[in-house]
């Protein structure tokens, strides 16, 4: 066992990891941190009574004191990282995802707490989310290089968790090389991802089936998709043969970005897209009626003192939306804010549909795609939510 100083929780403390392996031990949990902790790996983390809860990465600066890795007194196995990747690439071998981008790690879903890797094409972008995984990286880059050969491997880093866990690494290929770009094909549709400049790994890969979902509704609609980033929504509604397609986003980067992925798929016409720079709200207030709408927001909440203000934003847009559609129109409508809860989040739904005036079914919930996995006992890694409705 591991002679270095361990961290010490208060009485009673360790009841989440032991009995629902819970990997996340948060700060008032702690009695005592060791000097130094997070920068070189994993710690021991043990009871009051010296007994071993297991072995996690400390994280002294953030609410999250301890991602645990390991539950008991075993200390994980020297190619602990290597066997969980191979795992996790094992496990996405076997989903039949039609699409050359997928997820090939969520972090705690995948018992990597502290990682993420996206594949997109040719080039595999890694997320370091926490301090002890920096030491990791050379060895995560190269069995990522013996599972995928000929691969690009890109670092992006987070600059949120940069700050909080006093990350050093900059961003760059650790693996190969390239111009932080590449394109993409999903749903027969091409996409360019900016993985260096765009946000978190360049494109929102959680939302895949739920972008095939809408695309399975879209003929023969006009479609107005909100918040839209670089257009993934409207992409697919376009190839899926709706006959107009409007996308409110408020970054003028990513729209251009969008319009570039148009003329990478020449059956689709620019004539159809319609780009718009404006806020998402002051477009809804135009009230300008379509069949299909789009609703997926950045995070509202990032933190519980936020939840409420939140709320108050999800009412107003799924009202607003809610009024812009046609009689028999859908709307996807979705919360990515990890402390709005989908209980939370469906009380919002038919506070809204109540306060639109309109009947609105509730014809499906909708979740992040099955390779962004959640673990047993840990809900919080479900973030994404959403709904799929008609109203009359």
């Amino acid at each position: 066992m591991s002679s270095e100083p361990a961290v010490v929780l208060k009485p009673g403390r360790e009841s989440p990891a032991r009995r629902r392996r819970h990997p996340w031990i948060f700060q008032q949990a702690v009695a005592v941190t060791p000097e130094g902790a997070g920068s070189g790996g994993l710690a021991r983390v043990e009871a009051s009574d010296g007994s071993v809860v297991g072995w996690g990465f400390p994280s002294p600066g953030s609410l999250i004191a301890v991602r645990l890795v390991s539950f008991g007194p075993e200390e994980p196995a020297e190619d602990w990282l290597e066997r969980r990747l191979s795992a996790a690439a094992a496990v996405r071998a076997r989903m039949g995802i039609e699409s050359d981008a997928l997820r090939l790690v969520n972090a705690e879903g995948d018992f990597l707490p502290g990682l993420v890797a996206d594949r997109y094409a040719d080039t595999i972008v890694v997320s370091l989310h926490v301090r002890g995984m920096e030491p990791l990286a050379p060895r995560v880059v190269d069995c990522l290089a013996r599972l995928f050969p000929g691969a690009n491997v890109y670092l992006k880093r987070d600059e949120h968790h940069a700050r909080v866990e006093g990350l050093v690494l900059a961003s760059g290929y650790l693996a190969g090389s390239g111009d932080g770009r590449t394109v993409i094909t999903e749903g027969g549709v091409k996409a360019v991802v900016d993985f260096a400049r765009g946000q978190k790994t360049g494109f929102y890969l959680d939302q895949r089936a739920n972008r095939t979902a809408c695309a399975s509704v879209a003929a023969g609609r006009s479609v107005l998709n909100l918040f839209a980033y670089t257009g993934a929504f409207s992409l697919r509604a376009a190839g899926a043969g709706a006959v107009r397609v409007v996308s409110v986003e408020s970054s003028q980067h990513a729209l251009e970005q969008a319009e570039e992925s148009v003329r990478l798929n020449p059956d689709l016409s620019p004539a159809m897209f319609e780009w718009v720079h404006a806020d998402v709200f002051d477009h809804l207030a135009r009230g300008e009626r379509f069949d299909l709408i789009i609703a997926d927001p950045p995070p509202f909440a990032r933190r519980r003192m936020e939840v409420e203000g939140a709320l108050r934003g999800y009412l107003t847009l799924n009202q607003q939306a809610l009024r812009c559609l046609a009689p028999g129109g859908i709307l996807f409508t979705f919360s990515c804010s990890g402390a709005v809860d989908r209980q939370m989040f469906r009380q919002v739904i038919e506070e809204a549909a109540l306060r639109s005036g309109r009947r609105v079914r509730m014809l499906r919930e909708l979740h992040a795609d099955v390779d962004h996995p959640v673990a047993a006992g840990h809900p919080e890694g479900e973030y994404l939510k959403g709904w799929m409705l008609h109203a009359d």
